[in-house]
């Protein structure tokens, strides 16, 4: 039986929520997906737009029995820093890792979940008193492989 990171495998594309604001700004990501040592790993490597400018960015995640793990980096979001983010195994997978902001650790919490040929990636930015806010919403469904 094939691992389901497996199934994620390919080019995906589709319009980008990011809030930074009250309103968000939209944009279009290109998303290759590939995977990694039989299925355990995906490394998802994207590209957009962010604050009006080009915006690119790569997670590696893994999948287990035990737990789901995410290691993300990108040109805007993350400045010179990873985040590193785990959560519970399960067949949801939600990560959730925290940054230094000042004096200040903040939580972000990473969900991706498959929905037929739509693949949509949310992140929530969590204040240090617990209050949570949209950060950014990616549906993605699956690019039409070239004839």
């Amino acid at each position: 039986m094939p691992h389901p990171l497996t199934e994620l495998a390919g080019s995906w594309t589709g319009p980008a929520r990011t809030w930074l604001g009250p309103e968000p700004e939209v944009s279009t990501w290109r998303v290759e997906i590939e995977s990694l040592l039989d299925g355990r790993y995906a490394r998802l490597r994207y590209e957009g737009v962010c604050a009006g400018k080009p915006h690119r960015g790569e997670m590696t995640l893994g999948v287990d029995d035990h737990e789901h793990t995410m290691y993300w980096i990108d040109t805007f979001h993350t400045g010179a820093s990873a985040l590193w983010s785990t959560g519970p195994a399960g067949p949801a997978i939600s990560v959730l890792g925290s940054y230094r902001a000042g004096p200040e650790r903040w939580g972000w919490r990473t969900a991706l979940r498959r929905d037929g040929d739509l693949l949509v990636i949310e992140a929530t930015n969590i204040h240090p008193n617990g209050h949570e806010d949209r950060a950014i919403e990616v549906r993605l469904t699956r690019a039409a492989a070239a004839a």
